[in-house]
């Protein structure tokens, strides 16, 4: 790269925030065999009242009141797996003239946030469906051994509708079927309609996005807005959806060179960066329709 013109550094990369990696859990790696796919239970469902019926009387009555019903289960474990999938860059890199930085590094910083989350979304990586859990699922998918892969979103608002009953139909579905703080995942394009009718705010603290309800807003670059059968949203509407907790696991950046791509005629070799990710989340899985834009 040389020129008449001085060598300098550009601006500095800074990442987006309210991303996908932001919002998740980041439990302890149990060593690197997690890329090989993970399992868990999930202990959704909830719980009932009862009372005991020689304790209370009824106003009104002579005072007695029916035996109390049988305590049935509640709630049931249900075994969750999760894979793994990977993003990479890969950059044809001059072996002289240039500062000491990677470059399949640096590319991989840029494009790293948006390819993730757009696996997340869609399920593709590599052109094929691999990754599991994944947002955008109208079938469940359980593995050979019976291990739930993937739910279906349970579309809680399945016709365009307004941003305010999207949103207020999510919170009161996860308040109900998970009852703990969970995260709503909305595309950048989603957020300016959102901020217009009040329906985030934002945490002073660290900058978190949050719904009316209080669960975590993702807003991630490559998350599409289609719908849950993968189609894309009428004009003028995105598909939103809300999960329980997230956790995630990323393995380091891995940079490689690949000698065999020498080119001597450019002086240059093919790198690559690479890092492996997997994401699963608890329970729920419901989806909403939303109106984009400010209501007339």
């Amino acid at each position: 790269m040389a020129g008449i013109r001085g060598i300098v550094d550009g601006p500095d990369f800074v990442a987006l925030p309210n991303d996908l990696w932001d919002a998740a859990q980041h439990p302890a790696a149990p060593g690197p065999h997690w890329q090989q796919g993970v399992t868990w239970t999930d202990w959704c469902g909830g719980a009932q009242t009862t009372y005991a019926d020689e304790c209370i009387a009824v106003t009104g009555t002579d005072g007695s009141v029916p035996a109390a019903p049988p305590i049935e289960p509640t709630a049931e474990g249900v075994d969750r797996g999760a894979t793994a999938f990977t993003v990479y860059a890969a950059f044809d890199c001059s072996l002289i003239g240039l500062p000491d930085v990677d470059q399949a590094a640096e590319a991989l910083a840029r494009s790293e946030a948006f390819q993730v989350s757009r696996a997340f979304w869609t399920g593709q990586a590599g052109g094929q469906s691999t990754v599991w859990p994944h947002l955008a699922a109208d079938d469940p998918l359980d593995d050979p051994q019976g291990i739930r892969l993937q739910t279906a979103a349970n579309a809680v608002v399945a016709t365009t509708d307004d941003a305010a009953v999207a949103i207020g139909r999510l919170d009161g579905a996860l308040a109900e079927q998970y009852g703990g703080v969970g995260v709503v995942h909305v595309p950048v394009a989603a957020l300016a309609t959102l901020k217009s009718r009040s329906l985030l705010r934002t945490d002073d603290a660290d900058g978190v996005l949050r719904t009316p309800g209080g669960h975590r807003i993702v807003a991630a670059a490559g998350y599409t807005g289609t719908g849950p059968d993968g189609s894309a949203a009428p004009a003028g509407s995105a598909w939103i959806y809300a999960t329980g907790a997230l956790f995630g696991y990323r393995s380091d950046v891995a940079v490689r060179d690949f000698p065999g791509t020498f080119d001597r005629s450019t002086n240059t070799v093919r790198k690559q960066a690479s890092r492996t990710y997997l994401f699963g989340w608890e329970c729920a899985h419901l989806a909403a329709l939303m109106t984009l834009g400010v209501p007339t």
